[in-house]
């Protein structure tokens, strides 16, 4: 039998976690890959190079893979598996008007723009031939919100880089009574880290041992370093975005990690990539309890779940913890 081949096409970062786990889940399905990435700048520019690149390689596919994100790269592609047909996936990976309209809030639905990206988006899922997704509960929010059959939605969770996110190697090499806990991300409304901010401020005073550390930058870090000094916070720090390659030290440094805390639909519909990366780690993470975490993941054993929105389950979550971590470091 004759091997397929999927021509991976867009812009993609190469090395994400997304894109590196799905070409591993493809290649176990016996797909052989072909990069047709462009680096260029323009939109314009990256049509006509990924036309040329994908054009040399056409008789060799049976399907094409737009990758996130490709939205708008998904009528090209269409074109493009016309004549000869070929197979058409899209890696959809998130909702646009879910995420700038209803959870970050840049735009309003009486905004036009909304509405342009909302039926870009349709256009988009109804060209392909499958879309890809990263979660149960997005797939149901997707054929929901854009009227698509639930077959042509399949489910691809996100992961993490397994070559760079592994366990330490021992399991009890603190020798002082602090517990180190480690957010990192990119600021975001959906993360909820107003609450990681509140949980630590009820803790600060009865339990100083307790330190946060956010590393990272985006939409709310001004808000959330304006809300910490109001709170006169000592046991939370900020830090600056790092190197990806340098994440999981920090991650096995830290006595326990966490996830998202947000209420907004979006956050009950996401596994976000740094609860993947602290299980990985083989790091305690305590994130929000949501349809989309119990899909993967089981509450006291992978993760530790608390209640979204809700800085004094987090702060109790977090002591309960803490008494844990303590009795297993009695070495």
């Amino acid at each position: 039998m004759q091997k397929r081949t999927i021509a991976s096409f867009g812009y993609h970062n190469q090395s994400a976690p997304r894109h590196t786990n799905m070409c591993r889940l493809l290649r176990s399905e016996g797909w052989n890959i072909i990069e047709c990435h462009t680096t260029t700048r323009g939109f314009l520019r990256k049509c006509m190079d990924l036309t040329r690149q994908y054009w040399n390689v056409r008789r060799e596919t049976t399907a094409l893979l737009v990758t996130f994100p490709g939205h708008h790269l998904v009528p090209l592609a269409w074109l493009l598996t016309r004549l000869p047909r070929k197979r058409l996936l899209f890696d959809a990976f998130i909702s646009l008007t879910d995420t700038l309209v209803s959870d970050r809030k840049r735009l309003s639905w009486y905004n036009p723009i909304a509405w342009m990206l909302f039926f870009a988006e349709y256009m988009s899922y109804h060209l392909a031939d499958e879309i890809l997704i990263d979660t149960e509960a997005h797939k149901h929010f997707f054929a929901k919100r854009f009227f698509l059959n639930p077959n042509r939605i399949r489910v691809i969770y996100l992961g993490t880089r397994e070559d760079l996110f592994a366990p330490r190697g021992t399991s009890c090499s603190r020798t002082d009574a602090s517990i180190e806990i480690l957010f990192y991300g990119t600021f975001i409304p959906l993360q909820g880290i107003e609450h990681i901010i509140d949980a630590a401020a009820i803790l600060q005073n009865n339990h100083p041992e307790i330190h946060f550390t956010l590393i990272g930058s985006g939409q709310t870090r001004k808000e959330m370093e304006a809300r910490a000094q109001e709170k006169k916070l000592r046991n939370l720090r900020f830090e600056e975005c790092i190197a990806y390659e340098a994440l999981p030290q920090r991650i096995r440094n830290a006595d326990i990690c966490l996830g998202i805390f947000g209420t907004s639909g979006k956050a009950q519909r996401v596994i976000p990539h740094k609860v993947y990366d602290a299980v990985a780690c083989g790091v305690p993470v305590i994130t929000a309890r949501s349809p989309a975490i119990l899909e993967r993941f089981v509450d006291g054993r992978e993760v530790i779940l608390c209640n979204p929105g809700d800085p004094q389950d987090l702060s109790r979550t977090i002591l309960r913890m803490a008494g844990t971590l303590r009795s297993r470091n009695t070495c």
